[in-house]
């Protein structure tokens, strides 16, 4: 018998070529050790992670001068929004763009970025088990449902949540409204990302 499926929640991955991922990198750690940077990335008030977000001024985009991170993230997000939702294309700009540290033992807890179009994460440095980021199934009476019922399983339609593995050079985006978290990082050196908001262009 024939099955649809609807209300899907797409992610894209995508994993920058090598010499586009170290050249962002080299840029990144140039940045950490400026004045700028010692400055502007600070503990979070009520999170373990260091970051620039709460600082407006700032913005790693332009004071790390990473175009081609920036090159990648609206040609990620120009297919997403035409390929992968089916939309028209429309012209997109940066709404906000920080850096986050995560040291050992630090996580952040779940939130979304309402008001933007579409989110993503940018791993600067994931040594291994520095933290997945955690999306849990967005749809809450399904997510009672499958545990009131015991129907979770390890597939895309009975999953209760999804985690994705940083790796370094990797891009993970998706829609603004997703919730979404970081799990401890539990290795014993630094996890780095990016993050970066986008909405339509004003």
């Amino acid at each position: 018998m024939p099955v649809e499926l609807w209300f899907p929640v797409p992610f894209l991955v995508y994993d920058a070529e090598p010499a586009v991922r170290d050249a962002i990198r080299s840029k990144v750690f140039a940045y950490l050790d400026t004045e700028e940077a010692r400055r502007d990335v600070a503990p979070a008030p009520s999170e373990s992670v260091s970051t620039s977000y709460f600082n407006p001024q700032a913005s790693i985009l332009a004071d790390a001068k990473l175009t081609e991170l920036e090159e990648m993230v609206f040609g990620a997000a120009n297919a997403f929004l035409v390929d992968t939702l089916q939309l028209p294309p429309r012209r997109l700009e940066v709404e906000r763009a920080w850096i986050n540290v995560f040291r050992p033992g630090a996580q952040e807890a779940q939130h979304s970025h309402d008001g933007s179009l579409f989110s993503c994460s940018y791993y600067v440095e994931a040594p291994e088990h520095c933290g997945n980021i955690v999306f849990p199934d967005p749809i809450g009476e399904r997510r009672a449902h499958r545990a009131f019922t015991q129907t979770i399983a390890d597939n895309f339609l009975t999953v209760r949540e999804m985690t994705f593995e940083p790796q370094p050079g990797r891009l993970v985006m998706f829609e603004s409204w997703i919730p979404h978290a970081v799990h401890c990082n539990k290795s014993d050196k630094d996890r780095i990302s990016i993050a970066i908001n986008l909405r339509q262009a004003r």
